[in-house]
């Protein structure tokens, strides 16, 4: 899945209106969907922090926040 312009845009705006636990579990979420290199992509793409997507993996795999 590549990220277009639009794309981006719509995700950032909506993991802007989030915060704490829902917005990292939102980001490893569209990690996920990227597949492999995804948070390179979401890092340079959207401007995530990849520390924060790792924390969010954590959680979504874990199910503890």
């Amino acid at each position: 899945m590549t990220l277009s312009e639009s794309k981006c845009e719509a995700l950032k705006s909506g993991a802007d209106k989030l915060h704490g636990h829902a917005r990292r579990i939102i980001m490893a979420q569209v990690v996920r969907g990227l597949g492999r290199g995804g948070q390179r992509q979401a890092q340079s793409a959207l401007g995530w922090n990849r520390s924060t997507i790792r924390k969010g993996e954590h959680e979504l795999r874990s199910g503890v926040e």
